[in-house]
């Protein structure tokens, strides 16, 4: 059981659109709109799949999209909605006109990720890296905490932020030993 395959793989192109292919498609769409994609490529004359098709229309071809950098606002929106909704990219990029939820996700993966990162924030929590690795310490025993603290380490490639960084963490370290000595 399962689907029938929404195309002939055979006969079907693949690769790179046109802008033969793009003005068929959009010419099709706006004449007889997007109602049943496994019918679209054979209608409009394309080789393609349904699936291509309809990628290719929400992603790159719909009118009402924005193509382009994204706005300051935009991207504070994007890292707002981040820290509430996590990966939900169709959620967020609902709040974003224009965009769609994989224009989202990429620029979250290339450019914010990095930029949060590089302003010393965990992208994943949106907490600051000290905040991080205070609650690291606090919850596990002191040679736990330094095995891990080294490992969160390694993954910053800036040497200056990591010798910064480590001498903070071995100063946190140290209070936290002498604490728990008390």
């Amino acid at each position: 059981m399962g689907r029938i395959p929404c195309c002939e793989k055979d006969n079907v192109k693949r690769g790179q659109w046109t802008p033969e292919e793009d003005n068929k498609l959009s010419s099709y769409i706006a004449q007889h709109g997007t109602r049943n994609w496994r019918l679209i490529p054979k209608n409009a004359g394309l080789q393609r799949c349904g699936k291509s098709c309809r990628l290719r229309w929400t992603n790159y071809l719909r009118p009402d999209l924005k193509h382009g950098q994204f706005s300051d606002s935009e991207e504070q929106t994007i890292v707002k909605l981040h820290s509430v909704f996590g990966n939900r990219w169709s959620l967020i990029a609902a709040q974003l006109p224009g965009r769609t939820d994989n224009d989202v996700k990429n620029h979250w993966n290339t450019k914010l990720k990095k930029k949060l990162s590089g302003m010393g924030i965990d992208p994943v929590t949106h907490k600051p890296f000290s905040h991080l690795m205070a609650e690291i310490a606090t919850t596990l025993a002191p040679p736990q905490a330094a095995h891990l603290a080294e490992a969160a380490l390694g993954c910053f490639k800036d040497e200056k932020r990591t010798t910064k960084l480590s001498t903070r963490l071995s100063l946190t370290f140290q209070r936290l030993r002498k604490r728990n000595l008390k």
